[in-house]
């Protein structure tokens, strides 16, 4: 797991007066492996050159040595300290990547096993599987309950404006359930010869999702991460469509485009909802520099629990979820 400079404390939840909803959160826990194991390698050494694992070579059984020495309840207690209602979030990229997913029932596992932690969970299909990605997904919102659905196209190697994969956003927009598309660049294989293999730009663009969004009107739409090298684009997007939330997971606040932050703090500050991508960030460095972002007052409430109930609270009543966290405050 990434770490920043220093052991810096964030607020405590009674200091800040209200738990922040994460929509975001990769379970990298014992059981959790992402099925991109490979390109998290790569990306490791890259963004950590002196990182070699146990062994001393940096080797792929030395990462997953880190997802099996990471219990459950590290990624629980770190939401519960920081006043964090998480959403783990599942990863299907089996077509893609020949790796197994982070399947839909372990992060229903998770949600179950730790409720006052874990806020509902999103599940994931590999688009790739035609009626069996239906069937699935239908399990997972129906059943399983899981807020909605998350795609990582880089690593599932699809578009999510071909139409060949219309029906899947079709049977999400009839249940009711919404969806998370990665926009823009992706640390997955960076650093590696030919970012190992993966087309970074080529899948995540975010006039694909302007596409989605405007064939199914009543889709919702969470556009993942800071979407460079468009931040502006996917902004414009989200402007226009009121089915298009931005995220604002995948790089540490104090970095944000400029574009980004001055967009948050006016025209857009109904838009962003916050996402940590826990498991690659930490916790309490990410919440720390959020708090040191200067915004507007008003616009921390709104990202960090506001918007997410605005845009999302019919669905986490529908999953079972308990709003009264945010009971008087919204």
């Amino acid at each position: 797991m990434a770490t920043a400079q220093g052991d810096r404390t964030p607020k405590t939840l009674e200091e800040r007066g209200f738990h922040i909803i994460d929509v975001h959160a990769h379970p990298f826990v014992k059981g959790g492996y992402p099925p991109a194991m490979k390109a998290m390698l790569a990306s490791r050494k890259y963004t950590q050159p002196n990182w070699v694992g146990k062994s001393g070579k940096g080797t792929l059984d030395d990462l997953k040595a880190e997802f099996d020495e990471t219990g459950h309840e590290v990624m629980a207690n770190d939401a519960l300290t920081h006043g964090v209602k998480m959403q783990p979030v599942g990863w299907d990229a089996t077509s893609g990547m020949g790796e197994p997913p982070t399947s839909n029932d372990f992060v229903y596992g998770l949600w179950k096993e730790f409720p006052d932690a874990f806020f509902g969970a999103w599940g994931s299909v590999d688009p790739w599987q035609g009626q069996n990605a239906l069937l699935e997904a239908e399990r997972a919102i129906t059943e399983l309950k899981l807020i909605g659905l998350k795609f990582q196209q880089c690593t599932q190697k699809f578009r999510v404006n071909d139409r060949r994969f219309y029906p899947l956003w079709d049977l999400c927009q009839q249940l009711e359930a919404p969806v998370q598309f990665h926009i823009g660049y992706t640390g997955m294989g960076s650093g590696a010869p030919g970012g190992d293999g993966l087309y970074s730009m080529t899948y995540c663009q975010p006039l694909d999702v302007d596409e989605v969004a405007a064939d199914f009107p009543r889709l919702k739409v969470i556009a993942l991460h800071v979407g460079e090298p468009w931040p502006e684009v996917i902004n414009h997007v989200a402007m226009h469509k009121t089915n298009v939330m931005r995220e604002t997971s995948g790089m540490w606040p104090k970095y944000f485009p400029q574009c980004m932050t001055y967009d948050m703090n006016r025209r857009l500050q109904d838009k962003f909802i916050f996402g940590s991508e826990w498991g690659v960030f930490k916790l309490s460095e990410i919440v720390k520099q959020w708090e040191e972002l200067d915004l507007r007052p008003g616009v921390m409430e709104k990202i960090m629990y506001k918007n997410a109930l605005n845009f999302l609270g019919e669905r986490f009543e529908k999953c079972g979820l308990d709003l009264s966290p945010w009971k008087g405050l919204v």
